[in-house]
């Protein structure tokens, strides 16, 4: 409507210069100025509607696209790079903010524009219509040519852009073992050959377009050709001023026709980016929901766990991980977990708190099947500190408490608990260097790894879960810490069921069982000193090559608590 305003504006003009209507001066520039009004605020119009249900389509796509990938398994995450989601919530986003809204707009404006004009040239010049057919498929060639050709160009450039956020992304996470052992050459090497790579794309689109820009000018040129043939044959026929305001517009129209087919070929390489969001937003797989059959608030009250015959594999076509796994985890157990790489230890935590779901078998806690109830209620139930504690941006309190759920008496408390802070230090005093209130950085880097997994400890044990597991919690840090948190452990979690998967024998010989883990099943389950006494056993096997002796357990155990002196 705005285009067709303007061709009516520029016709009223030619009527207003040869005076064919023979109205006065007064009438021919309030039209005119009524005309341009009226262009103007149909243009305003489109513009702000095209900018407001883009920008609100965004919103909608971006939210349910961040919803779907938080809410993804770890499988997802475990096979796709994390290059391609940085460039997914980056350049994708973008485009579909900035850049598809913007070529939408110029595509359709141009458009009209030409099928305006056209309109015109027909109007006026009958004959033109025929030339307009052969023209029009030479037309129609070229622009689907170079579509798809921009297209695959398109898609090509965006996996080289993935591979360079993937690669910086891994040289910027590893930068301290790149320095340590001198290989900052190859990985600079390595992200300069990836931005060379993506840099080839953007060449081969300007071939491109110098491709279609040869052929559009030569059509272009053939349809002013064939206009100014009929100007001039119908010069009797037609105004001056008609001819004049056609030969205008089908001059203006040789640049306006390539420019419409880089926008249309624009607007859909811009679309891959749409479609790519929207397939995140719809299509990603998902965990189970977070809540499902009501589960009573104190649950689980005892802490009781039993696998019942559980397999596990983490995608579908890998081997299984666990086979027939079967153990029953009294009350306020204490179990430690140990076995070679592979064996199977961390899956047991995988599977407890349902990061995967089982191939066969069932898990229980308090008599309740956990595949039964929400994956945030049974989370939320339990604690874990993990290997490779995180921290998140902002201070000691929001780490430890990020729903707000605690006063700041029971964090105090966490952070005596854990030895982050003496005894004799005090709540108020925010001069000592840990306090609740103390900065926290981004990965909490600030803090030493001991003092992030210290931190990680007391989280722990401001949740006060029944049931606590440690993931190899101590295999990162020094002798001193160890005992830090190993003594907590004893102290703190006291009467709570603790499965711990141990990396040194040591912190667990102590415990009330041990778990020896072979490919994927339970090979030895008892008591420490027990399984010592087996000859042959493989705890006993790991305990010799380790150095622990039979005294060395006995201490361990007396020390707990487990037996007596």
């Amino acid at each position: 409507m705005s285009q067709g305003a303007n061709i009516v504006t520029s016709l009223w003009l030619s009527w207003w210069t040869s005076n064919k209507f023979g109205y006065s001066e007064g009438i021919y520039i309030g039209v005119y100025a009524a005309l341009g009004f009226t262009q103007a605020l149909l243009m305003f119009i489109f513009s702000v509607a095209l900018s407001v249900f883009g920008t609100k389509g965004s919103k909608v796509m971006l939210h349910q696209a961040i919803t779907r990938v938080l809410r993804a398994p770890m499988s997802f995450f475990d096979t796709t790079p994390l290059g391609r989601i940085t460039n997914r919530f980056s350049k994708d986003i973008d485009t579909m903010d900035n850049t598809l809204t913007d070529s939408m707009r110029m595509f359709l404006l141009t458009m009209a524009m030409i099928i305006s004009v056209f309109a015109l040239i027909i109007a006026y010049f009958h004959y033109f219509a025929i030339a307009l057919g052969p023209l029009f498929l030479l037309f129609i060639f070229s622009a689907s040519y170079y579509r798809a050709s921009a297209r695959e160009i398109k898609r090509h450039e965006s996996v080289l852009r993935s591979t360079v956020f993937s690669r910086f992304t891994e040289a910027v996470s590893g930068v301290a073992t790149v320095r340590a052992y001198g290989l900052q050459s190859r990985f600079s090497k390595s992200i300069r050959e990836a931005v060379d790579d993506m840099d080839s794309a953007y060449y081969l689109t300007f071939s491109n377009q110098r491709w279609l820009s040869t052929r559009l000018d030569a059509i272009g040129n053939m349809l002013v050709f064939v206009t100014g043939i009929l100007v001039v044959t119908q010069r009797f026929d037609v105004s001056p001023s008609i001819a004049g305001l056609v030969l205008s517009y089908i001059l203006s129209i040789v640049q306006m026709i390539q420019f419409t087919v880089r926008q249309l070929a624009e607007v859909e390489n811009n679309m891959n980016s749409t479609e790519r969001i929207y397939h995140y937003g719809t299509q990603l797989e998902q965990e189970p929901p977070l809540h499902l059959s009501p589960v009573a608030p104190t649950w689980p009250e005892r802490g009781e766990i039993v696998f019942d015959n559980v397999h596990m594999r983490y995608r579908d076509g890998l081997p299984l991980v666990l086979r027939g796994l079967n153990m029953h985890v009294l009350p306020g157990e204490r179990i430690g977990v140990v076995g070679r790489t592979g064996a199977g230890k961390s899956s047991i935590m995988s599977t407890l708190f349902r990061l995967v779901e089982l191939s066969g078998g069932s898990i229980t806690i308090d008599g309740v099947n956990i595949s039964t109830i929400g994956l945030k209620d049974l989370r939320s139930r339990l604690a874990i500190i993990p290997q490779d504690p995180t921290l998140f941006r902002g201070t000691i309190r929001t780490n430890l408490d990020p729903f707000n759920e605690h006063t700041d008496l029971e964090l105090w408390g966490a952070l005596r608990q854990a030895d982050l802070v003496g005894a004799e230090a005090k709540m108020e005093d925010k001069t000592q260097r840990i306090h609740l209130d103390s900065t926290v950085d981004e990965e909490g880097l600030n803090f030493s790894l001991g003092q992030r997994q210290l931190m990680a400890l007391a989280r722990a044990l401001v949740r006060g879960a029944q049931i606590i597991v440690c993931d190899e919690a101590t295999s990162s840090v020094d002798m001193e810490t160890d005992a830090k948190i190993q003594r907590t452990i004893v102290e703190g979690f006291r009467g709570k069921t603790l499965l711990c998967i141990a990396h040194r024998l040591r912190t667990i010989i102590g415990y009330d069982r041990i778990c020896v883990m072979d490919q994927g099943q339970i090979a030895e389950l008892d008591s420490p000193l027990r399984l010592w006494e087996k000859d042959g056993g493989i705890f006993r096997g790991m305990c010799e090559r380790s150095g622990i002796r039979k005294e060395d357990i006995v201490e361990a155990a007396v020390e707990s608590g487990v037996l007596k002196e």
